[in-house]
């Protein structure tokens, strides 16, 4: 994983690519209903790095690392 900053912002419209660590991570919290391949609306970006999409604003440990999406 990378440490750089989001280079996406609010309001774009993201596919959720998930990592092989990124699957791991959305068993752990509410975000198991993201489908990999589906697109996303950003509603939130935390601390620069964590995406938080439409429908999963209130998801238990907030966003996922911007890495596990790609551009649309």
């Amino acid at each position: 994983m990378t440490s750089q900053k989001c280079p996406f912002k609010v309001g774009d419209t993201v596919v959720y690519r998930p990592s092989n660590k990124g699957r791991g991570a959305v068993i752990m919290t509410d975000l198991a209903a993201l489908k990999p391949g589906n697109k996303y609306r950003i509603v939130r970006i935390d601390e620069g790095v964590s995406v938080v999409v439409e429908g999963f604003e209130n998801a238990v440990g907030g966003g996922l690392y911007w890495s596990e999406f790609s551009a649309e």
